[in-house]
C-alpha cells in the first residue's frame, strides 16, 4: 500500500450548501487532502477519469440508485478509482438496515451520515486505507494465481517431455523465467504466494492423457523434433482449453 497519509475526495451532491457544509467538515479533519466538488455523477466521473487516485468519493442521496449503480461500476473500471472508497451520505433518519443493506448491494463500501462528526469522517480515512489494501492484494492474488497455473502448466509438460526423452531446454529456460518473478515479491506477496502455492497444488488434477502417450523409441532425430513440435503445441492448445482449477 502507498505511504500516502492524506486521503484525496470528491463530494458528490447536486445541493451545493450541502457539498459546502462535508467540504467544511473534511478540512477539519487533518488525514484529508484535496476535497473536490462534483455537482453530477458525470462530473465525478470525468475527474476520476483524469487519472489522479482518488480515496473517497462521497455521493450524496439525492442520485438516483440506479444511476449510482452504473457511476460506481464504471468508476470502478477507471485506473484512479479502482481502490476508491464509495461512501453513501444519508439523512439520519436513514439508518434503517433495509435502507443501509440495499446500499451495500449497490457497491457502497460505506455510509456517513448527517449531521457530520469529525469522529465519523475519520473512520472513513480508515476504512479508505483499508479497502485500498484490500484491493490491491485481490489484484495481487489474481495476478499470483495466473502465474501459477502457468508454471503448474509449464512443469507438466517438462515432466511429459523428460519422459518422452525429447529435448527439455527451450521448456526449462521458460520455466526459469516464470520463476524469476518470485524472488521479486515483497514478504506480503509471499505470504499470498504461498497460500495460493498451496491451494492450487492440493487441487491440481491428475496429468491429462496427452502426458501419458508413449512415443515411438526409435524414432530418427527429424522425425523426434517433428513429434516434439506437434506434442509441444498440442499441449499448449490443452492449457489453453482445459485450464486447471
Amino acid at each position: 500500500m502507498s505511504t500516502k497519509h492524506n486521503f484525496d475526495a470528491i463530494i458528490t451532491d447536486p445541493d451545493l450548501d450541502t457539498r459546502m457544509r462535508l467540504k467544511q467538515a473534511c478540512s477539519s479533519v487533518h488525514q484529508f487532502g484535496k476535497v473536490f466538488q462534483a455537482q453530477t455523477l458525470k462530473d465525478a466521473t470525468a475527474r476520476i477519469g483524469e487519472g489522479m487516485p482518488i480515496d473517497v468519493v462521497f455521493i450524496s442521496y439525492r442520485f438516483d440508485q440506479g444511476e449510482v449503480t452504473n457511476f460506481i461500476r464504471d468508476a470502478k473500471a477507471l485506473k484512479a478509482g479502482q481502490d476508491t472508497a464509495y461512501i453513501l451520505v444519508l439523512r439520519s433518519k436513514d439508518q434503517q438496515s433495509s435502507t443501509v443493506a440495499t446500499n451495500v448491494i449497490a457497491g457502497f463500501d460505506g455510509f456517513l451520515f448527517e449531521p457530520y462528526s469529525v469522529d465519523q469522517l475519520v473512520e472513513l480515512t480508515e476504512l479508505a486505507a483499508r479497502v485500498r489494501r484490500e484491493r490491491s492484494n485481490e489484484r495481487e492474488a489474481a495476478a499470483l494465481r495466473f502465474l501459477l497455473n502457468d508454471i503448474m502448466n509449464q512443469i507438466d509438460q517438462i515432466a511429459y517431455l523428460k519422459a518422452a526423452g525429447f529435448d527439455m531446454g527451450p521448456s526449462m529456460r521458460k520455466f526459469k523465467d516464470m520463476c524469476s518473478v518470485l524472488g521479486t515479491l515483497s514478504p506480503e506477496s509471499k505470504v499470498i504466494y504461498e497460500i495460493l502455492a498451496v491451494d492450487l497444488f492440493e487441487q491440481a488434477p491428475l496429468p491429462k492423457k496427452i502426458f501419458q502417450r508413449k512415443i515411438y523409441g526409435g524414432a530418427s532425430s527429424r522425425v523426434k523434433k517433428r513429434q516434439e513440435k506437434e506434442i509441444a503445441a498440442q499441449i499448449a492448445t490443452q492449457i489453453q482449453t482445459e485450464p486447471k482449477a
